[in-house]
């Protein structure tokens, strides 16, 4: 992938959101900037960006795909593209300002500048191959996998990640039970793989390389 192309392209991008008058919408933190199941209308832009991505089965099980802290982030994009209602809720992390961005605005700068879309359309795949890779994980490993993967990511990881102050949030984030998670973690703690720390909602592993062989053992 020409990674000057798509620099170049973000650079458009974010000097066509800035340079623009568009409207600007006040997101308290836990409000939704979208709702599952909704038909998004316009584009929105966040600079700084920190939100969670949820999904609501019909059957009532809620899977978490991840909390972000991100310096810029854009939201309805995919929705618009594809046409169809949002798969996810989309929540504030912490109280953010969106810019309204009207699609026939996206889509007239999009078709003169070439280089933004291909940085889009590369955008937009890098979050289905994510959000699928995600999807896939959780249905084919086992919980403790998962929850074992997931702990050796946010220890080894250069991107700061919010940690939560309540069980259930983190079972949702592997569309299990909160008791199953629970269980999952005493386990790992009477094992002595991980330990609690500070206010005892921050888990820290003793050992990443043993927790690492412990997935390999799921691999094999």
């Amino acid at each position: 992938m020409d990674e000057v192309l798509l620099q170049d392209g973000y650079d458009l991008f974010r000097g066509f959101v800035e340079n623009q008058a568009f409207r600007k919408v006040a997101v308290n933190k836990g409000e939704y900037i979208i709702k599952q199941h909704q038909m998004v209308k316009d584009v929105y832009w966040a600079s700084p960006a920190k939100f969670t991505i949820r999904h609501t089965a019909e059957n009532g099980k809620i899977l978490s795909l991840g909390d972000y802290s991100l310096a810029d982030n854009l939201f309805g994009e995919v929705e618009y593209f594809s046409q169809k209602l949002s798969s996810f809720d989309m929540i504030a992390a912490d109280k953010l300002e969106l810019l309204v961005i009207p699609t026939e605005h996206l889509r007239d700068f999009l078709l003169r500048e070439s280089k933004a879309a291909f940085w889009l359309n590369h955008r937009i795949a890098t979050i289905q191959q994510f959000t699928m890779h995600i999807a896939l994980e959780r249905a084919l490993y086992p919980l403790k996998f998962n929850i074992i993967k997931d702990l050796i990511q946010r220890h080894t990881s250069q991107t700061p990640w919010i940690n939560h102050a309540y069980m259930y949030q983190e079972a949702e984030r592997f569309g299990c039970t909160e008791r199953a998670y629970a269980r999952v973690i005493r386990e790992l703690i009477d094992n002595g793989a991980i330990i609690r720390q500070g206010d005892k909602s921050t888990l820290i592993p003793v050992d990443i390389e043993r927790l690492k062989a412990i997935l390999t053992t799921y691999q094999e």
